[in-house]
């Protein structure tokens, strides 16, 4: 299936009828969906689709790993056997507190817990105040002009990373992304030492922070939690009012929770044999 603009946001169109009916628990934000799919449009995917009077009420998305991404109506469930029957998927995902899915997956082979992702989520009735910053050091957001150092800090935050500037300029073309949240603390060479892309949810006023990153050399001074203060100011300034983030490593869980956020639900990988 050749992923187009069309599915891109028919897709979307699912989370969003998700938030409405789950709040923090839908599976998916439409900043994940961005970020994610974005960089795919123009390429054949292993995907699937079911349609409904001509709604979205379920997809799936097998990646080259063997993972699979999927979401599901919470009124059709029934589709999840279906959906897992997927012969090529080797890993697929549950809330672990989540008995009907999980037991949808163990019908289907998914039985070794795996790794987990873990959702947090944090009010914003009133703006946070922003940290003082070192001399020379400031808050800014993302303009065309900077996407050669926006994608030069991601890449070294995340190395190896796929991302590049064709694909970033891809990102900033899908909705719902917003340059005055794509937050950044510019170092006083210039160059980007801490950054957090703030995706927003006007619909639901919720912003989800992905991804967020500091530069080696610049760790250890507090530079994660100010920028992300500074997405999270931000977020309030345009409308939003709760700020959904997720984390997998105890630092990123941890850094998140001084900021006020508080885990609500764990999303676990289980894998089936070959």
């Amino acid at each position: 299936m050749r992923l187009t603009p069309d599915i891109v946001t028919a897709i979307q169109a699912l989370a969003l009828a998700q938030r409405s009916l789950l709040g923090v628990r839908a599976q998916w934000h439409v900043g994940d969906l961005a970020w994610n799919l974005s960089p795919h449009e123009g390429d054949e995917l292993d995907m699937r689709f079911w349609d409904e009077d001509g709604r979205l009420v379920a997809w799936s998305w097998v990646q080259h790993d063997g993972r699979l991404e999927y979401d599901v109506h919470p009124d059709r469930l029934h589709l999840l056997d279906e959906i897992l029957a997927t012969a090529d998927a080797r890993s697929a995902f549950a809330f672990a507190d989540d008995g009907e899915r999980r037991a949808a997956l163990e019908r289907h082979g998914f039985t070794r817990p795996g790794d987990s992702m873990h959702y947090f989520a944090r009010d914003l009735a009133e703006p946070p105040g922003l940290p003082p910053l070192h001399a020379g050091f400031r808050y800014r957001t993302v303009s065309t002009g900077d996407v050669p150092e926006r994608v030069a800090i991601h890449q070294d935050v995340w190395a190896p990373s796929r991302l590049t500037e064709s694909s970033y300029m891809q990102v900033r073309a899908q909705w719902p992304y917003r340059g005055s949240l794509d937050c950044v603390v510019e170092a006083p060479d210039g160059r980007f030492a801490a950054y957090c892309l703030c995706w927003p949810d006007d619909a639901h006023r919720v912003g989800e922070l992905e991804p967020v990153g500091v530069r080696a050399e610049f760790r250890r001074r507090g530079l994660g939690a100010a920028v992300c203060t500074f997405a999270l100011r931000r977020l309030h300034e345009e409308g939003g009012r709760q700020a959904i983030v997720y984390c997998a490593t105890e630092p990123a869980c941890a850094l998140y929770e001084s900021l006020g956020f508080r885990r609500h639900a764990s999303l676990v990988s289980y894998s089936r044999r070959a």
